[in-house]
């Protein structure tokens, strides 16, 4: 009988804090399953990736990361990749093929899950963009994808360089307020937005440094406000959070994001990005607010979601 292994990976919300979590700072971040990846692998009598040349683009890597750590070739397989994730639109959709390709050739080749703890996984899959495609990025995509769950993560500078990760904690989601997300047809690639920051971070550019700092403190604050149910004081903090980005990367690097933020500050609610690129999300405000922004997200060419699955 035919082998066949699948797994399947959520796109992701970064609720707070992003970008600190490169820069030594914290981050709140959350799979949400109205989007996913998911990679089939069957017998095959050579190694067959999708002819797509964006997911040959991170799958060979991610490929090569998986020979590297468990220092053995993979069996011959065919690979299908399905996914709705909409494309460079800050949804971690990278990731969540990346993530669910590695699990997907350790079931395939016999290595079993739990020889990697999430985290580790996390950190392996972080290796496909930032070692083998020179993309700056971080964890805090990887981290909630590869523990399936909302996770306060604190990158703080002491635990990563000395013990090599951070603290993490989990979130229970179903204490969020009901949230929304809207986003545009297709965005760019973050790590084209990104790509100045390390320079920036590494001459220790203060008004940089001053911003890190910020942002982790909107993902501790954020944090007591969901445990405490505060949810004015959360929608405060995603706020300042979005206001934070745009000091940092300037309007420019927002594009057709910025006037979508505005547009649904019009309508009463907060919002932020999702991460870099053209998808955003804030908290429901109010009986009639999904209805009116349905229609005015619609009429900028955004889609408006208001039932998200988040765990």
């Amino acid at each position: 009988m035919a082998t066949n292994i699948s797994c399947s990976i959520p796109a992701r919300i970064g609720l707070l804090g992003n970008p600190s979590d490169g820069y030594f700072g914290e981050c709140i971040s959350l799979p949400v399953w109205n989007w996913n990846a998911t990679v089939t692998l069957s017998e095959n009598d050579c190694i067959s990736l999708p002819s797509d040349k964006g997911l040959i683009r991170i799958m060979e890597p991610t490929l090569r990361v998986f020979e590297k750590r468990f220092n053995q070739t993979s069996k011959p397989f065919n690979s299908i990749v399905e996914t709705n994730i909409p494309r460079q639109v800050g949804l971690a959709g990278s990731s969540a093929i990346e993530t669910a390709f590695m699990l997907a050739l350790m079931a395939y080749n016999k290595i079993p899950v739990n020889t990697l703890e999430p985290r580790q996984l996390a950190e392996l899959v972080l290796k496909v963009e930032t070692e083998e495609l020179g993309i700056v990025a971080g964890l805090q995509d990887r981290l909630p994808q590869a523990y399936g769950c909302m996770l306060h993560m604190d990158f703080n500078e002491h635990l990563m360089k000395g013990r090599g990760y951070g603290e993490y904690s989990e979130l229970e989601a179903s204490l969020l307020p009901p949230l929304w997300l809207a986003h545009a047809p297709m965005g760019k690639d973050s790590g084209e937005t990104h790509s100045d920051l390390p320079k920036r971070w590494a001459e220790r550019e203060e008004g940089m440094v001053t911003i890190i700092e910020h942002l982790a403190e909107c993902a501790r604050g954020g944090r007591l406000s969901i445990e405490n149910g505060d949810t004015s004081e959360l929608a405060s903090f995603i706020d300042t959070n979005f206001d934070l980005r745009r000091d940092l990367f300037g309007d420019h690097a927002l594009g057709q994001t910025l006037e979508a933020v505005m547009l649904a500050r019009s309508l009463g609610s907060c919002a932020k990005q999702t991460g870099s690129g053209g998808a955003i999300f804030g908290i429901i405000s109010g009986d009639n607010f999904c209805e009116k922004a349905a229609t005015a997200f619609s009429e900028i060419g955004w889609e408006f979601h208001a039932e998200l699955e988040v765990s």
